[in-house]
C-alpha cells in the first residue's frame, strides 16, 4: 500500500526476470502514464510507480529489489517549467522550449525524458523527442537515431505510436564507431526538427526533448556539444557529473545549463543486461513485445539489391571535419560472405546511392541464411515480400535466434 506522494522503485537486473504490476485500487502512474485499474502490466527493466492519492499494488516475479520512499518531485518541477514556457511560447507565437538530457549511463536520462513527454502530451502539447542513444533507443532497433512526435502517452511497456516517426541507421552501438556519421545525422535530425516545428502553431510552442547516449568524454563530449549547437537548445539539463556540467556552461553560453543529481532507484545495468536489452529491442521488433506477431522468411536474391556500408574516408578525425562531416563519407558495396549471416540490413527510403546518408529507412531486415552457389538470401521480415526498396546498409547489428 502506497500513501499519497509515495513512489515505489522496483529493479529488474536481467530481461528474463520478469516483473508485473497491477493496480488494485487508488491512482498511480508509471512514467507519466496513468495506470489502469486490474490491467497488468509486465515489464522486464527497472520502474517506478507514483501515486498523488494513495493506492494499492499488487506485484507478481522477484525482482532485484522493492524501496517504498516519498515521490522525488524532480521530474514534475521540471515538467511544470516546461509548460509554463510553452504556453508562454504559444501566446507569444514564439518556439517552445528545446531541451536536452545528457550524463553518464544509468543516471536515469530515458526516465525523465519518456515521463516529460507523457506529462506534456497529457497538457494537450505536442512535443517531439528525439532519440540519439544508439546503444540503447527508445523508439526503434539499436544501432539507429529517431525523431518523433508524441501526440499521446506513450504505452506503459511498448513506447510510443511509430507512425510518424523518422529512423535513420547509424549501423553501431556506439558513436565512437563512425563519428562524421554520427555528426551527420545530428546535422540531418536538427533540419527535420526545424521542418516539423514549422507544421503548426500547436507544435511549435511545444518544443522538443532530446536524450542522449552515457558517453561524455573524449569524442563523446564532442557529440554532446555537436548536438547542443546543431538543435540550438535553449536548456541543458546534465545529470550526476559536475564536470561536465561545468564546461557545457562555459562552452554553451547561451543556453541554460542545469545540474541534477541522479534519479533515486536508478540501477547499474551490466554488459550483460544490455546486450540482452538490445536482442529483446530486436526480437520486439520481428515478432511482437508479446511474441505475438507473425515474422515471415523468404529469399531475395543478391543480385537484385544493392548491400551497401556508410565508411569513413579517413583514418584519423580533425576538429574540422565536424563541420562538415558529409566530406569526409563514403559509400562502400558490401560483399557477400558468411559475416552476413544474422546480420540486420536497413531497407532505405533512398532513390539513389548518394541520398542513402541522410535519407531515412523504412524498416528492416535479418539475414538468416545464405545459398552463395545461387548468390541468395534468406531474411527474415516482420512483413511478408517482395522489399519495398533496393538499396539496403549494412553495419555491425546481429540478431541471433
Amino acid at each position: 500500500r502506497l500513501n499519497a506522494f509515495q513512489e515505489v522503485s522496483v529493479s529488474v537486473c536481467s530481461p528474463s526476470e520478469i516483473v508485473s504490476v497491477e493496480l488494485i485500487d487508488g491512482s498511480a502512474e508509471i512514467f507519466g502514464v496513468e495506470m489502469i485499474k486490474n490491467a497488468v502490466r509486465t515489464f522486464s527493466s527497472s520502474f517506478a510507480v507514483h501515486t498523488s492519492s494513495g493506492c494499492s499494488l499488487k506485484f507478481i516475479g522477484a525482482p532485484a529489489g522493492i524501496r517504498t520512499q516519498s515521490t522525488n518531485s524532480v521530474i514534475y518541477d521540471i515538467h511544470k517549467n516546461l509548460q509554463d514556457s510553452r504556453e508562454r511560447a504559444f501566446k507569444d507565437g514564439k518556439l517552445g522550449p528545446i531541451v536536452l538530457f545528457t550524463g553518464p549511463t544509468d543516471v536515469g536520462k530515458s526516465t525523465i525524458t519518456r515521463s516529460l513527454l507523457n506529462y506534456a502530451v497529457r497538457c494537450n502539447t505536442q512535443p517531439i523527442f528525439i532519440d540519439l542513444d544508439v546503444g540503447q533507443s527508445s523508439i526503434s532497433l539499436p544501432g539507429t537515431v529517431g525523431i518523433l512526435p508524441v501526440d499521446c502517452p506513450g504505452d506503459l511497456v511498448k513506447g510510443y505510436c511509430e507512425q510518424k516517426l523518422s529512423v535513420y541507421f547509424f549501423g553501431h552501438k556506439s558513436p565512437g564507431f563512425n563519428m562524421l556519421l554520427y555528426f551527420e545525422l545530428i546535422n540531418k535530425l536538427s533540419v527535420t526538427m526545424y521542418n516539423r516545428l514549422e507544421v503548426s502553431p500547436k507544435i511549435s510552442s511545444s518544443g522538443t526533448i532530446i536524450d542522449t547516449c552515457g558517453w561524455i568524454t573524449g569524442q563523446g563530449y564532442l557529440a554532446i556539444l555537436h548536438a547542443a549547437r546543431s538543435f540550438q537548445v535553449s536548456t541543458v539539463f546534465v545529470i550526476e557529473d559536475r564536470e561536465l556540467y561545468a564546461n557545457l556552461r562555459q562552452e554553451l553560453p547561451t543556453a541554460t545549463v542545469t545540474f541534477l543529481n541522479k534519479l533515486d532507484g536508478v540501477t547499474v545495468r551490466s554488459k550483460a543486461f544490455r546486450t540482452n536489452k538490445r536482442k529483446e529491442l530486436i526480437q520486439e521488433y520481428f515478432y511482437g513485445a508479446d511474441r505475438i506477431l507473425n515474422s515471415y522468411l523468404f529469399e531475395i536474391g543478391y543480385r537484385d539489391f544493392r548491400i551497401i556500408r556508410i565508411c569513413s574516408t579517413v583514418n584519423k578525425i580533425s576538429q574540422y571535419m565536424y563541420d562538415e562531416p558529409h566530406k569526409y563519407l563514403d559509400i562502400k558495396n558490401v560483399p557477400l560472405d558468411h559475416l552476413m549471416i544474422n546480420q540486420i540490413l536497413a531497407i532505405s527510403y533512398a532513390s539513389t546511392v548518394e541520398e542513402v546518408i541522410t535519407t531515412s529507412v523504412l524498416g528492416f531486415i535479418c539475414v538468416k541464411d545464405i545459398d552463395f552457389e545461387n548468390r541468395i538470401l534468406k531474411v527474415l521480415s516482420p512483413q511478408p515480400g517482395p522489399l519495398p526498396n533496393n538499396l539496403l546498409i549494412a553495419g555491425d547489428i546481429f540478431y541471433e535466434t
